[in-house]
């Protein structure tokens, strides 16, 4: 990243909190940092510190109860999820089980209206990317965790989002497979520039 260019995301003092007087709960209390474009970013923390609803508030599932969030420079406070180029993968992949992978990879493109040899095409580039083509026709239940979270990467990257978070995208995975995956979510990262 050149010096003269803007930070991709800038957090400002965010605070969340959830509820009123006594009973009111903090989960975000002053939070500011900046990632640059093109920055593979990392929030590690104990169980309960504020991560989650950290990409919540990023994503837009959550609104803030003070502070700044702005994406390339824009204050996206106040857009709403549908609208911000920020695409998230959950923790349990939230896969669509009556959808084939190829179907669940498109589900973006097509609430976008996108036109269909785009999609086509766009779906052929996530799963080959993922490593994923050959199980285009499965359905999610005959996927095991680690090709149930490659498709649930592939549909996030399909409509080329400027952000890409990740909720504890390892957690269900085995040390084996988590360690694999490592090295190619930075790939992934590095060949699609997000």
């Amino acid at each position: 990243m050149s010096q003269t260019s803007q930070p991709a995301v800038v957090l400002d003092k965010v605070r969340k909190t959830y509820g009123r007087g006594p009973g009111a709960v903090e989960a975000l209390r002053g939070i500011s940092f900046e990632i640059n474009d093109n920055e593979f970013f990392t929030l590690l923390g104990p169980s309960g510190c504020g991560k989650t609803t950290l990409l919540r508030a990023l994503a837009g599932f959550e609104h803030v109860s003070e502070g700044v969030i702005r994406l390339f420079g824009e204050d996206i406070v106040d857009v709403p999820t549908f609208k911000r180029p920020v695409n998230t993968v959950f923790q349990h992949y939230s896969l669509f089980p009556h959808m084939t992978v190829s179907e669940n990879v498109a589900y973006g493109l097509r609430r976008l209206r996108r036109p269909a040899d785009e999609i086509k095409q766009t779906v052929a580039e996530m799963l080959r990317l993922v490593k994923m083509e050959r199980f285009a026709d499965r359905l999610p239940t005959q996927l095991s965790g680690g090709q149930a979270q490659r498709v649930a990467l592939a549909r996030a990257l399909a409509p080329h989002p400027k952000v890409l978070l990740l909720d504890e995208p390892l957690s269900a995975l085995d040390l084996k497979l988590r360690q694999a995956m490592r090295q190619e979510l930075k790939q992934i990262q590095h060949e699609t520039g997000i």
